[in-house]
């Protein structure tokens, strides 16, 4: 798969930009700092693979234009497609176009993919300098992880796992541990079994314990039962010694109450009735003699009032008239607003027409007629003179653009001719490097031994310190020792102890001065070319490279500004021809409206507007005196009507104004509806008053009424008969109330049927108290042994409550099972746990041996290509599991050995290596963004010729800020990011 082009729309820094990959494999994008390029490289991983809400959000275009573009892409398999993605349509979602016109989702494009993850493709397809800044050891299984990540999420994500599992897994079970819930779960259940082997010894007692506990239980409920009988006796007595003064009363007034009648005719509360009836009546009979009295009062008003006023047919005319002066009110109001109005638009369509100051008056505009499809005329001859005048404005700029790029390039020709090398200093240059080289290689030799002896100092020196800090130790032990042994020997002791440390320490500094002045006094070989000398002829082979390149280009470019001439020629024939065109139609419109020359053309849309606005004024105007006319009839029309009124009304002749006559007829309808108001107000009253009587004598009925039910209940006929009667009706409820009272008392003492008793027994105060003290002596028998047989079932069922609730057996049993199954369901988490990991293990050996041989290989050979065979190969180490590389001189150096540009290099071969293995699989795109920054000169241009070799199978875009880098460049293309995009080959 290849990149062919990539459209911005909007994305950070980058809008309405085109940047095409398609001329070459290999494309280097050159740009300072803050130009873009890290920016530019996230809008590629977006069309790939989208990014999420939030980190969008940190690409949204500060100009305003719409987040987004398309990514043209070539797949052997289907040809060519376009990705387009915006962040404002379908939530950033990809749409894909193929070539022949149907549209894709982004499943399809995963699919196209093979399922390569944004993770997984910046893991192996892609890398920049900030990979380089972690790098200090890889070992053997870190490795497996970056190739295990190509189905992954990478190579921390399978650590993470893999740690994750180890925890759970010592978390549920270790063989020797005691935390560990599979292990605390054994010593639970161990516990619960030894519990239910006591507990069911204990069972065989408790049967008996029940047994003994029933009998018991039926022996109190019988002695509750009859001590409950005695108490109840004893209750019965004390009841009847205290009720025994309310039980003499209530027997006397039984005997007064049957003396009397026993039935009497008299009405409830008979007395108070009649009274009150008595009382109501007397302010009704007063009530009723006033009603009369307003009565007839209001009925004279009323006829006096239909006297006085007029007819209702002059009432009626007169309010028809009044509601058409309000009319003419509103119509002299409306008349005065139009004279305003009026007045206004003439004033605003004398100043329209002065602004406009094209000789047009007030009565041309009625002469004048502006078509529909005049403004539309005039609109495409204004745009069509501004795109004329912007076209001769960009042909013009063109064709100086067009003069000075044909005239720089005749300029930079001749200079580039003059720097050209000839091909005789070119072979001398040539013959200096390749010296230099042969030079560098012995002294690189010589570099290495002083490298290992450096080593084998800081060891020795690093042996030094520890025996003089030994001896320190020991002389400290030794002086803590002064409590327990002899002084003088402990302090002889210490002395030998420090002159023995500082002795060796003083000798093996000596030995390792002696050596080093052996290695300084060693002579190297003479060198025969100087490494500036080298560095000038490396310079001038690369310029003259460079020079020869750019002298090809510019004779392309001057083949392409010969062809641009021609174009520019055509482009001006056709300007003059559309020039002439639009001048006929402007003298066409003149002669339709002659004032027209006197407006400059690209005022002629206002001035349609603004004459279009001045004939709606001056039909408005003509609208308006058209409404004064009609008002004005009708106001007079309606002076006359007044007239005729009053005329007819009282017979006399008038020449008073419309504002008089209105004002009369006011007063005319005002007296006629206030004299209505108090008519009808009277006959409002009239009807109350009538109300209000019928009401009076309703309420007298129903008083009267009643004092009649009074007497027919008490069966008499006049007021002194109902009051003898009544006093006897009295006497007879007021013995009845207090031996109710009495009854009421009673009952609180005793119960229905002990009241049946008492009423029927005649006992007296001396019997009850003997057989009180009878009840008491059986009770106070019971209670003793009654607390006897419960101090034994205490007894019984404190042991049966130990045996229920120390250990009871059911409850053991149901909890050793419970637990049993806690033990099986972590037994099978750990065994699940245990199978992932065993299989993590398993699939990370398998991608091992199926990727690490063919990585290391293609590993070396470019680690060798990029070092100038000063290292030959790349191995991974079995003992300590980290990666070495060994040297011309078969000498191996782990990663930490090397110097931070050699590191790095070792990181990028591997890197490459690992990308072209997974390219068979996945053929996209390789980028590299700023990955060479420790790499001098002959270093960088053979990373160049590896990235050139392998763009022949695999398309790379390599971004970069380094000068050399860009114009080491050969086989590729070279896309410079400034403030545009210049692009060259």
């Amino acid at each position: 798969m290849r990149i062919v082009q990539a459209t911005i729309d909007g994305f950070g820094k980058w809008y309405d930009e085109t940047i095409d990959f398609s001329s070459a494999n290999l494309t280097c994008l050159y740009g300072e700092n803050e130009s873009g390029k890290s920016t530019l490289y996230q809008f590629i991983l977006f069309m790939l693979f989208g990014l999420s809400p939030k980190k969008r959000e940190l690409f949204h275009p500060k100009t305003g234009a719409k987040m987004g573009g398309r990514l043209t892409l070539y797949d052997p398999e289907i040809g060519e497609y376009t990705v387009e993605r915006y962040d404002a349509k379908r939530n950033g979602a990809a749409v894909c176009y193929t070539s022949d016109g149907q549209f894709k989702d982004e499943a399809w494009l995963y699919k196209r993919l093979n399922g390569m993850t944004l993770q997984t493709y910046q893991a192996i397809f892609s890398f920049s300098a900030n990979d380089l800044a972690g790098l200090r050891e890889m070992k053997e299984e870190d490795l497996g992880d970056v190739l295990l990540s190509i189905g992954m999420t990478g190579a921390k994500n399978i650590q993470k796992v893999e740690k994750q599992l180890d925890a759970q897994m010592a978390a549920l079970f270790k063989p020797y541990g005691k935390k560990p819930v599979i292990n605390e779960q054994l010593a639970l259940l161990n516990e619960l079994r030894t519990s239910l082997q006591q507990a069911d010894q204990e069972e065989a007692s408790y049967r008996e314990r029940k047994d003994m506990i029933d009998q018991l239980e039926t022996e109190i409920n019988q002695l509750k039962q009859n001590l409950q009988q005695e108490k109840q006796l004893l209750s019965f007595c004390d009841k009847q010694m205290q009720a025994l003064p309310l039980i003499q009363q209530y027997r006397f007034y039984k005997k007064q109450l049957e003396a009397l009648p026993t039935s009497i005719s008299f009405p409830e509360d008979g007395v108070n009735r009649f009274q009150q009836i008595k009382d109501a009546l007397l302010p009704i009979q007063s009530e009723h003699a006033v009603i009369m009295d307003n009565l007839e009062t209001y009925r004279a008003n009323k006829k006096q009032l239909m006297a006085d006023q007029v007819s209702d047919a002059v009432y009626e005319q007169a309010c028809e008239l009044l509601k058409q002066a309000t009319n003419y009110l509103e119509k002299e109001r409306d008349q005065q607003k139009l004279l305003e109005k009026k007045q206004q638009k003439e004033a605003q369509l004398t100043a329209s027409l002065d602004q406009l100051n094209i000789g047009i008056t007030t009565d041309d505009l009625a002469m004048l007629s502006l078509s529909f499809h005049t403004e539309d005329t005039w609109n495409k001859l204004v745009q069509n003179s501004n795109q004329i005048a912007l076209e001769w404005e960009q042909f013009e700029q063109e064709e100086r653009i067009a003069k000075r790029q044909q005239q720089d390039l005749l300029e930079h020709q001749e200079t580039l001719q003059t720097q050209v090398l000839s091909g005789s200093r070119v072979e001398e240059l040539r013959q200096t490097v390749q010296t230099y080289q042969q030079q560098l290689q012995s002294e690189n030799q010589h570099q290495t031994g002083s490298k290992q002896w450096q080593q084998l100092k800081q060891k020795k020196e690093k042996s030094a310190k520890q025996v003089l800090i030994g001896s320190f130790f020991a002389a400290l032990i030794c002086l803590g020792g002064l409590w327990v042994f002899d002084r003088t020997n402990v302090w002889i002791t210490i002395v030998v102890i420090l002159v023995i440390g500082i002795g060796c320490w003083g000798w093996m500094k000596r030995s390792l001065r002696d050596m080093e002045q052996l290695f300084e006094h060693e002579e190297q070989a003479p060198l025969y070319v100087t490494e500036q000398a080298w560095m000038e002829a490396k310079d001038l082979l690369a310029k003259n490279e460079r020079h020869e390149a750019e002298l090809s280009a510019i004779k392309d470019q001057l083949k392409t500004a010969n062809v641009q001439w021609l174009t520019l020629a055509e482009r001006k024939n056709t300007l003059e021809v559309k020039q002439e065109r639009l001048q006929q139609q402007i003298e066409q419109q003149y002669a339709i409206y002659p004032f027209l020359r006197e407006v400059d053309l690209a005022y002629w849309t206002p001035l349609y507007h603004a004459l279009r606005s001045a004939l709606s004024v001056y039909r408005e105007i003509k609208q308006i005196a058209e409404k004064q006319a009609t008002i004005e009839q009708e106001m007079d029309q309606f002076a006359k009507n007044m007239q005729t009124f009053f005329q007819g009304s009282d017979g006399e002749s008038t020449s008073k104004s419309v504002d008089e006559n209105m004002k009369r007829l006011e007063k005319l309808v005002k007296d006629h509806q206030q004299t209505n108001e108090r008519k009808e107000h009277l006959d409002r009253l009239i009807q109350d008053n009538v109300s209000q009587l019928e009401t009076v004598k309703q309420r007298m009925r129903v008083y009267q009424k009643e004092q009649q039910t009074l007497y027919k209940a008490a069966v008499v006929e006049t007021e002194e008969e109902f009051f003898q009667k009544a006093k006897t009706w009295e006497a007879i409820n007021d013995f009845r109330t207090k031996l109710a009272v009495v009854n009421d008392q009673l009952s609180s003492f005793f119960s229905q049927d002990e009241w049946k008793k008492v009423c029927k027994a005649s006992l007296q105060e001396q019997e009850l108290k003997q057989e009180q003290e009878h009840h008491l002596s059986t009770i106070k028998s019971m209670e003793t042994t009654l607390d006897t047989k419960r101090q034994a079932l205490a007894e019984q069922n404190a042991e049966i409550n130990r045996l229920e609730t120390s250990q009871q057996y059911s409850q053991l049993l149901h909890r050793f099972e419970m637990e049993r199954e806690q033990l099986e369901e972590f037994a099978k988490k750990w065994a699940v746990l245990k199978t992932a990991k065993e299989l993590l293990i398993e699939t990370k050996r398998i991608y091992r041996d199926k990727y690490l041989q063919a990585v290391m290989d293609k590993t070396s050979a470019y680690f060798a290509k990029l070092t100038n065979h000063k290292y030959t190969s790349v191995a991974v180490s079995q003992g300590n599991q980290f990666i070495q590389v060994m040297s011309t001189d078969q000498i191996r150096y782990s990663v930490n050995e090397l110097s931070k540009g050699t590191t790095d290099q070792l990181y990028v071969s591997l890197r490459i290596a690992i990308s072209e293995v997974m390219s068979e699989q996945h053929g996209l795109p390789f980028v590299i963004d700023d990955a060479f920054v420790h790499f001098d000169a002959l270093r960088t241009e053979n990373m160049l010729t590896i990235l050139e070799t392998i763009a022949e199978k695999q398309q790379i875009i390599l971004f970069t800020c380094k000068n050399d880098v860009k114009n080491t460049v050969r086989n590729g293309k070279v896309v410079h990011i400034e403030n545009t995009v210049r692009i060259s080959s």
